[in-house]
């Protein structure tokens, strides 16, 4: 029996905001898969594992071979469809051939706590990208959330964007959301400028 591979997003980190049917995939499912950071919540468990690295060569296959007869279920951080592994697999799976169960998103919690809605926003990630292919974008006036890297980090971003013209927008710095360091600084792009502050949701609120 072949069954469907499951994604599923466990949420920017505390536990809390795992969501019941997440829980309830991972308890009915063999085999998990995802990074350390996802699958440490359900070690306990006893699952099979498979740990999901840089090299993402070959894993595809893995996943085809071993739901010929288990049910998998792929742990990703966040929500699926925000910047995920679901991108790599939608290359070597049909729609069919998945089930994706959402998780909330970090930028969903960065802008609950701004008290901001984002339904006007735009959503940018640095990770493993040139930041500068997203510049022109930066500068547009609205808000906008990026998901920063240690290379393209706050500082470097404001530094871009200032030196582009920007106007000294109001920044919101959100880092460990949802979980005990959880922490949120609000300051400007001038205040930022040079500074290598590192991984976060970097919020800007240029109206």
């Amino acid at each position: 029996m072949k069954f469907r591979v499951t994604v599923a997003g466990v949420g920017p980190g505390g536990e809390s905001y795992i969501l019941p049917v997440v829980r309830e995939a991972v308890a009915a499912a063999d085999v998990l898969v995802g990074g350390h950071r996802a699958l440490s919540p359900f070690f306990a468990m006893g699952k099979e594992v498979l740990p999901v690295t840089a090299d993402l060569a070959g894993l595809a296959e893995q996943l085809k071979v071993l739901s010929r007869e288990k049910k998998v279920v792929v742990l990703v951080s966040g929500d699926p469809g925000f910047y995920s592994l679901l991108t790599y697999l939608r290359r070597h799976f049909s729609a069919e051939e998945l089930e994706v169960i959402p998780g909330v998103s970090s930028v969903q919690v960065a802008f609950a706590r701004l008290a901001e809605p984002w339904q006007d926003a735009v959503f940018f990630s640095t990770h493993g990208r040139e930041g500068t292919d997203i510049l022109n974008d930066l500068l547009l006036p609205g808000k906008k959330a990026v998901l920063t890297d240690k290379v393209w980090n706050p500082g470097r971003i404001a530094q871009a964007m200032l030196d582009c013209g920007a106007r000294d927008s109001v920044v919101a710095l959100c880092r460990s959301l949802t979980n005990a360091d959880e922490k949120i600084c609000l300051t400007k792009l001038s205040e930022l400028a040079g500074t290598d502050v590192g991984d976060c949701v970097m919020v800007i609120i240029d109206e």
